[in-house]
């Protein structure tokens, strides 16, 4: 019984051959490989077709009220609430501007202080974890954050809702990603140039004011860009610090006896509006604005934070190119 298996085995062993050459041979690793490459792409596809029906669905429904009018009037010459964004469109370009310049120095400082002078220590990891922390802090607590300490408790100074409270509130939301990307473009920068700058005679000040901070100039204004946008598109913490109001910002200094020294300063101690405030605004109050004006708010939101986008993009492919 043995000899007759063995014999049988060795009779089907050429079948066995002959039909395993006539197989293609596959590479597993090939295999794998272009499976992946093919979710990969339908990944893709699949993103940019849901991005694609988001901006449509909000373009098609926001163009019965999107017009020049309805952009760069303000809220306060129309009867009624809405009618325009005027008045949101200023306010959300004051108040990413303010913020940035309020987190810029202190982001690219901290940024030098842990790259350039700060030595590997407990200290130092424990601050990083810190900055770790706040950079993933949910916006609605920084926003209840900034309602008490600055709308609340420092109402005598900001002005309680107004554009500083607002401002400063986002600046602590966008200080990590400013410092992140000013990190990133120093470590970047090659160390030979800055050896050499030492040889020279040059102190560390002089060195980072003449070398590293040139040379990591584009990525930095990469990630002062990104905060920007970041603080464009930001609505909780608006919403608890900057308030709303229908009329435009103005420039001027007026006598109050609420605030210290007696005197407000507009637009910094004043009320402001905002974009995605205007459009929380139209779906909390249905019934006095228009679903299409909230739509056409989110279109230009979008338009705004889009356009912020693709010029940080343009300056991350001239530094690469660079």
């Amino acid at each position: 019984m043995t000899n007759t298996g063995k014999d049988t085995e060795d009779t089907l062993r050429p079948l066995k051959n002959g039909f395993s050459a006539l197989l293609p041979k596959v590479n597993l690793r090939q295999l794998k490989g272009r499976i992946f490459t093919i979710l990969s792409y339908l990944s893709a596809i699949l993103i940019v077709v849901v991005l694609l029906f988001i901006l449509g669905t909000i373009t098609i429904k926001a163009l019965p009220s999107l017009n020049l009018h309805f952009i760069f009037t303000s809220e306060s010459n129309q009867p009624g609430l809405g009618g325009a964004i005027g008045n949101a469109v200023a306010g959300t370009i004051l108040l990413s501007v303010f913020s940035t310049i309020l987190a810029t120095p202190v982001a690219v400082g901290t940024a030098i202080y842990l790259k350039r002078y700060a030595n590997n220590g407990p200290a130092v990891k424990t601050f990083r974890f810190l900055i770790d922390v706040l950079s993933g802090t949910p916006s609605i607590v920084l926003g209840i954050f900034g309602f008490l300490v600055f709308v609340y408790y420092l109402k005598s100074i900001t002005g309680g809702f107004s554009l500083i409270s607002g401002s400063i509130a986002l600046a602590i939301l966008i200080l990590p990603v400013i410092e992140r990307a000013s990190e990133e473009a120093i470590n970047n920068v090659d160390t030979d140039i800055e050896a050499g700058s030492y040889a020279l005679g040059a102190t560390k000040w002089d060195t980072i004011k003449n070398i590293t901070i040139p040379s990591a100039l584009s990525g930095i204004v990469t990630g002062i860009v990104l905060g920007t946008g970041r603080a464009a598109e930001e609505s909780a913490v608006v919403i608890f610090t900057a308030g709303y109001t229908q009329f435009n910002p103005e420039f001027k200094v007026a006598a109050s006896d609420k605030l210290l020294f007696g005197i407000k300063i507009y637009p910094f101690q004043d009320l402001v509006a905002s974009l995605p405030l205007t459009v929380y605004n139209a779906y909390n109050y249905p019934h006095l604005v228009s679903s299409s004006e909230a739509f056409a708010a989110a279109f230009v939101l979008i338009v705004i934070v889009l356009i912020i986008n693709a010029f940080t993009r343009i300056l991350v492919w001239k530094r690469r190119i660079g």
